[in-house]
């Protein structure tokens, strides 16, 4: 038994892609980068990451459980930075474990920037990454051989699986990382061994990987959802898995099918807003919540001078908005027959149904769709672009509220 059966949290922090100040001068090579980097927010993310530890430590959860995609693209002295940056809560007796995402293992992507130019980075290997987030494997009752993952006898109540659902070179790779995701047939069959364990000792099982087991846009499956999610789901059902913690898709979503186990998408760390995932466990429940780090606050009560950080809700939020503008006007580039006017409008209307999506607060009401549609900026959408209707109507279908998710985990 590794901690006590009362009451246990775990804060779930997915798609940071973190990249080493180390790898950059602020020079024009990254600042370019940083401004087509679809949203994410490149300049503060040490103080990020150290304001998240800062509550952490004040908070003491149990431990962080980090969901994949930690560093930008898989340079090594990305992970090891974050991996300082994290040591102050294992000095603190708050475990962390971490899975690779598809950007992590061997990544050709891996860059470092010096002025106006950007050269190969060293590559995060498996053995570094075993290496440089160690506390998991250290702690595990079962490791599987031929992949990341591993399994975690949490207590009595709760077995955790940690999952590498990520295909990747095993050596050096100077091509483009694998997007999608798949858990090999030979991981299958060590978790399967692991899950029937799991189920002769009365324990629980929770599972966590970085890709996705459920669509949670129509339009974001392929390189999202997992290429085996049904054999994956099969299993998982099989031995009642109540619930799956996963990312990749940078958007805070949750999906619950009937008598069937819901997945909980923790939102990117990097984009739109700081959120991240409180889950609780009880002898007789889950429950997971959301909850953001407040970087203004903590910038103002340590002494800050930066304005970015001292208002950095309006900072980042920016940061986003101009990409979701970048991708409007790329669809509308052709169309003549609208003003800037409009164009600007468009933009607006879209990152408000962006913004919402990220932030998993995109739950509409049949009048509130009716009210979309019905407005002039959808009907110049229809009008004019195809992709960015679809992609709106992609938006106005979530059922499911995507803040809080609570399970019985007792029989009936």
């Amino acid at each position: 038994m590794l901690v006590n059966e009362e009451k246990n949290e775990f804060w779930l922090l997915s798609d940071i892609h973190f990249l080493s100040a180390s790898l950059h001068d602020n020079g024009e090579a990254f600042q370019q980068f940083a401004e087509g980097a679809a949203g994410k927010e490149m300049h503060y993310q040490s103080e990020a990451i150290t304001a998240f530890v800062e509550e952490a430590l004040t908070s003491k959860p149990t431990g962080i459980i980090l969901t994949g995609d930690m560093t930008l693209n898989g340079e090594k002295a990305s992970a090891e930075e974050l991996s300082t940056l994290l040591t102050p809560l294992q000095e603190a007796g708050i475990m962390v474990f971490a899975i690779p995402g598809n950007h992590e293992i061997h990544n050709g992507w891996a860059r470092t920037f010096a002025e106006d130019k950007e050269y190969y980075a060293d590559q995060l290997s498996t053995e570094d990454f075993k290496s440089i987030f160690a506390e998991g494997f250290d702690n595990a009752n079962s490791l599987d051989k031929s992949s990341l993952s591993y399994s975690i006898n949490l207590n009595d109540t709760y077995r955790l699986f940690l999952l590498d659902s990520c295909i990747y070179e095993n050596d050096v790779n100077w091509n483009d990382p694998t997007t999608n995701g798949e858990l090999k047939e030979s991981t299958l069959a060590w978790l399967q061994t692991q899950l029937e364990d799991t189920k002769e000792n009365g324990q629980t099982p929770l599972v966590f990987l970085h890709h996705n087991l459920y669509t949670h846009n129509e339009l974001l499956t392929e390189g999202y959802v997992l290429d085996n999610a049904d054999e994956a789901l099969f299993l998982f059902n099989a031995f009642d898995v109540p619930a799956v913690f996963s990312g990749h898709i940078h958007i805070q979503d949750i999906e619950e099918k009937e008598d069937a186990l819901a997945e909980i998408v923790t939102g990117s760390y990097s984009t739109e807003n700081l959120g991240y995932g409180v889950l609780t466990l009880t002898k007789e429940q889950i429950d997971y919540q959301t909850r953001t780090i407040d970087l203004n606050a903590w910038a103002e009560a340590t002494g800050q001078t930066d304005t970015h950080l001292l208002d950095y809700t309006a900072y980042q939020s920016t940061v986003f908005s101009k990409s979701t503008a970048q991708m409007v006007r790329k669809q509308l580039s052709s169309v003549t027959e609208l003003t800037e006017k409009q164009i600007s409008n468009v933009c607006a209307f879209i990152d408000d149904l962006n913004n919402a999506l990220f932030k998993g607060e995109d739950q509409y009401t049949k009048e509130q769709v009716a009210a979309i549609k019905a407005s002039e900026n959808y009907q110049l959408l229809a009008t004019y672009s195809y992709f960015l209707k679809q992609y709106t109507d992609s938006l106005l279908t979530d059922q499911t509220p995507d803040q809080s998710f609570t399970r019985s985990i007792l029989s009936d």
